[in-house]
């Protein structure tokens, strides 16, 4: 930061420096030399124009120009150059004839406002498609970065989540609770069959995408769960409640499965009498609030395996939301609630990596 600091002055200076240049270049090629007067108006006129435009640079980071759209963004760009030049204008003018003996308003003064302005609004508006050419640029780059990142985790989440929940060991538990049920309940054991497959097709389609719609997460969950209902039978009690409005709202992949499969794991598993798993899904101003209960109590770095999937999920959140995004994990009334709030994001067509 420091560096590119050092490196924005530096360019402030030695750009707008070689452009007053050319006007004592062109009094030393008529007259063979340059009037200290002249000089001293050129410098000065540097550092007005060098703070002037850093001042215009404040305002628009304030502003959060940088963040608008390329057809939002023209027309303020137009209007700044247009004001900034002006600025500079009227204060190039004063600044000459406070080293001369003319008078202020004469003949030549409206010409040299209009023609002041002109070439001042042509510079500050190459100054600024720069500067913002600039800025697109390395956030198009950091944008690039985040996608390649977000990509390395998803793979990672997808390989914690295909271990964890569809390994060997589950798959071990789900065919057995299936098997049971051929003889006595083969519509059952058929249905069962159908929710593997969904689990495991769903699973292994994920691979391209960085955001689906919460029904499909859903889905997923419902099958999950349904195939846990078989071997917990009576310790297993399921709980949904989302609104159909908030289908097409868009999430990462298996991020809620991950929480409901830790809520198992860790908290119904472990109890006797079993317990009830809820998921709960509500609307917080421009947020989706998403909670998933179960009986039992939380015991932070007793559960290495879930500190993996939690942290997992926090980095992708990190990568997709930044600052706007939270999973926190913690005891209330006897029961381990994980709430996780994402930036309210409706369905695309193309929400593909």
């Amino acid at each position: 930061m420091t560096n590119k600091k050092w490196l924005y002055w530096f360019l402030q200076f030695i750009g707008w420096g070689a452009i007053l240049s050319l006007g004592l270049l062109s009094e030393y090629l008529q007259s063979n030399k340059i009037e200290a007067s002249t000089a001293i108006k050129a410098f000065v006129l540097l550092v007005v124009v060098v703070f002037t435009t850093h001042l215009y640079r404040v305002f628009l980071i304030q502003k959060k120009w940088l963040n608008r759209s390329i057809s939002k963004v023209i027309p303020l760009v137009i209007l700044g150059s247009l004001i900034v030049a002006s600025i500079l204008t009227f204060f190039k003018v004063g600044l000459s004839y406070a080293f001369s003996s003319e008078q202020l308003f004469n003949e030549n003064f409206f010409p040299a406002i209009i023609g002041g302005i002109i070439s001042y609004f042509i510079l500050v508006l190459i100054w600024s498609i720069i500067y913002f050419g600039y800025h697109y640029f390395d956030k198009s780059r950091l944008q690039e970065l985040k996608n390649l990142q977000l990509q390395s985790s998803q793979k990672e989440s997808e390989l914690i989540n295909l271990k964890n929940q569809l390994n060997p060991h589950f798959m071990f538990n789900a065919m057995n609770s299936i098997r049971a049920l051929v003889d006595d309940e083969p519509v059952l054991a058929k249905q069962s069959i159908t929710q593997l497959s969904n689990l495991l097709r769903s699973t292994l389609q994920l691979g391209n995408k960085k955001l689906i719609p919460l029904a499909e997460e859903i889905s997923i969950v419902k099958d999950y769960l349904a195939l846990e209902k078989i071997r917990f039978e009576e310790r297993l009690n399921i709980e949904i409640k989302v609104d159909e409005k908030f289908h097409q709202v868009l999430l990462p992949p298996l991020i809620i499965q991950t929480l409901v499969e830790n809520a198992i794991k860790h908290g119904i598993s472990k109890k006797a009498l079993g317990g009830t798993v809820g998921l709960y899904i509500s609307a917080i101003e421009n947020h989706l609030s998403i909670e998933v209960h179960n009986d039992g109590e939380y015991i932070e770095n007793k559960t290495p395996d879930m500190g993996i999937g939690l942290s997992n999920s926090q980095k992708r959140l990190q990568i997709l939301y930044g600052e706007d995004a939270s999973l926190n994990i913690e005891n209330y009334n006897n029961k381990v609630v994980a709430k996780l709030n994402i930036p309210y994001q409706k369905y695309k067509k193309n929400y593909s990596v």
